[in-house]
């Protein structure tokens, strides 16, 4: 069984230990048996990945302000967020203002997360125009930005609080990284871990004597 380079696979074939790896190798990495002839205690089956190069529609979409999750994300490294509309254009807010493009056709994203705002806690009415408004107002001028007063979580906070349906709730920063960001972050640290190994060595082992190293 074989998958696209950035598909992880998982399956086990002696002992209790899992074997992540992008394309399954021809002997076991644990026992050196050949595996086209023996049977496997778990068949290979494909990981999802959190990750994405095209936004679902109304979402919430995060990514590293510098390089990619792959390959140079750690905890603590500066994030950059954004919305997307109904028809999966992504707006967000930098130092060039306000944009607007299809992620097919903005180079700077091509491996995020697409968290959909129905999954969130909160209910949102009228982004769509809300998201448009915002292209032709001052605050979102370029000259307004700045790194730490005026940024892109500001600019989703401020959509998302226009566009919520309760007007007497205001969604925070706080309450947003806690409820959302954070635990999609952490649940993407997991699997990062053992695909970076999976992209040194070529496998991953990991026993299921411990924890597990992703939960859904």
């Amino acid at each position: 069984m074989s998958s696209s380079p950035d598909t992880l696979l998982c399956f086990q074939h002696c002992e209790k230990v899992n074997v992540f790896c992008f394309t399954i190798p021809f002997s076991c990495p644990v026992c050196r048996s050949d595996l086209s002839g023996t049977d496997m205690t778990i068949p290979p089956f494909r990981i999802p990945s959190p990750l994405t190069c095209e936004p679902n529609n109304f979402s919430l979409l995060i990514k590293p302000t510098f390089g990619s999750f792959t390959r140079d994300f750690k905890r603590g490294d500066l994030l950059h967020i954004a919305l997307s509309n109904s028809k999966s254009m992504i707006f967000e807010f930098n130092e060039n203002g306000i944009t607007s493009s299809s992620a097919s056709s903005h180079l700077n994203w091509t491996n995020f997360l697409s968290i959909s705002l129905s999954a969130l806690p909160y209910r949102f009415k009228d982004l769509d125009k809300i998201l448009e408004t915002t292209k032709f107002m001052d605050i979102w001028a370029p000259d307004r930005y700045d790194d730490s007063f005026n940024n892109c979580f500001d600019y989703v906070i401020s959509v998302l609080n226009a566009s919520l349906q309760n007007p007497s709730f205001k969604l925070t920063k706080l309450q947003l990284t806690q409820d959302v960001i954070s635990p999609a972050i952490n649940k993407t640290i997991r699997l990062l871990s053992i695909i970076r190994n999976v992209l040194d060595n070529g496998f991953f082992l990991q026993s299921t004597l411990v924890e597990p190293a992703i939960s859904s």
